[in-house]
């Protein structure tokens, strides 16, 4: 039996979008599929190059001063570009079929296309677990460039023994359990605000609250009105809380607590509420529980503004989904190849969220 490619591609496609819904059930392993939702809402699209590259201002260099009459001036001109990058990575995946499976489906095209649609969705969900899993985890190592940057790589928990919150998450704990403070080329131990906002908490209570109240003041800056700023400085929409199960119950529950003796014309004005869609929200910002953080060492909540980190995909190549073909050694298999090149970029660590956890022994 010939198999023209194309045709058969334009088949796929074509069949693939007309199914009705309800042909076989898949057994999801998460609630939300964060990352996957932000890639698909927010990614940037940049072309080319071997690495992402951004110039980050960090400082200024105390040029302005008081005068009197007649006093005089000595120009300089400093270096106050620092540069931030980050390496591309590839992932992908595959889908394939024997040309004999359309040959003994030949007489019901539904039947076939069942059968392929159930492959492609199963390659289709291990990508997008692959992209959730690694979005909250740190690469390997300090010199691991397979692997993302996940949210831990740019929000830091604070050292071992620190109790203190402020703008002192500096150092990154990779998987294999090495640290490190160069965070995409920058070294957070010589650059202070290189350094994320981090604190510690107890229990998820009033005391938790406060705490988040103050991460939530104090990460939050906007330029002199008489300076034009080069960035995105307004925080809103693209904020949000991430949690692990316990910790997204706890929340629910004091919420719950609060609102016990509230009106429901009350709770609009209540820092932490559960809202009519079940949803908890603190500060009107989403509270979400994702899978990946259970277990997680020191129980970390995490608050993100995805305005300022970045999932980033090379133009042209994101979910890009091959033709069918086939190989010499494989005649009669035909596959069907996915593929992706992203990697996150964070562009400022004292705006891009906080991370709230418990206290980590000085032993850690």
């Amino acid at each position: 039996m010939a198999v023209d490619a194309d045709a058969l591609s334009d088949l796929i496609a074509t069949t693939l979008a007309d199914l009705p819904d309800g042909q076989f059930e898949v057994m999801w392993d998460s609630q939300a599929y964060e990352f996957c939702s932000i890639y698909a809402e927010k990614n940037r699209k940049i072309d080319g190059g071997t690495k992402i590259q951004r110039n980050v201002v960090l400082d200024e260099k105390g040029a302005a001063s008081y005068r009197r009459l007649y006093d005089t001036d000595v120009p300089t001109v400093e270096q106050i570009h620092q540069q931030i990058e980050v390496p591309w990575c590839q992932l992908g995946t595959n889908y394939s079929w024997d040309v004999l499976e359309i040959m003994r489906n030949k007489n019901s095209s539904k039947g076939f296309i069942d059968l392929l649609e159930s492959r492609r969705i199963e390659r289709l969900w291990g990508f997008a677990e692959l992209l959730e899993d690694r979005g909250w985890k740190t690469p390997t190592d300090a010199t691991d460039t397979l692997y993302p940057y996940g949210v831990p790589y740019y929000l830091n928990m604070l050292d071992a023994g620190v109790v203190a919150g402020g703008f002192k998450g500096q150092t990154i704990r990779y998987q294999d359990n090495s640290t490190g403070k160069v965070c995409a080329g920058l070294d957070a131990g010589v650059h202070a605000k290189w350094r994320n906002y981090a604190d510690v908490y107890t229990h998820v209570d009033n005391g938790l609250l406060r705490t988040m109240r103050k991460a939530f003041l104090l990460t939050r800056f906007k330029p002199p009105r008489f300076v034009k700023s080069p960035g995105d400085d307004t925080p809103g929409a693209s904020v949000k809380i991430y949690v692990n199960a316990d910790m997204a119950v706890e929340l629910m529950d004091l919420a719950d607590a609060r609102d016990d003796n509230s009106t429901p014309g009350d709770l609009a004005g209540k820092a932490l509420i559960n809202g009519p869609d079940g949803v908890t929200r603190f500060n009107r910002r989403e509270v979400t529980y994702i899978p990946q953080l259970d277990g997680v060492d020191y129980s970390p909540m995490y608050c993100v503004d995805w305005s300022k980190l970045q999932p980033i995909v090379q133009d042209g190549y994101w979910m890009i989904e091959s033709k069918p073909m086939t190989d010499r050694g494989q005649h009669t298999v035909m596959t069907v190849f996915v593929d992706g090149c992203h990697q996150h970029l964070c562009t400022n660590r004292r705006t891009t969220g906080f991370v709230l956890h418990t206290a980590i022994p000085e032993a850690a």
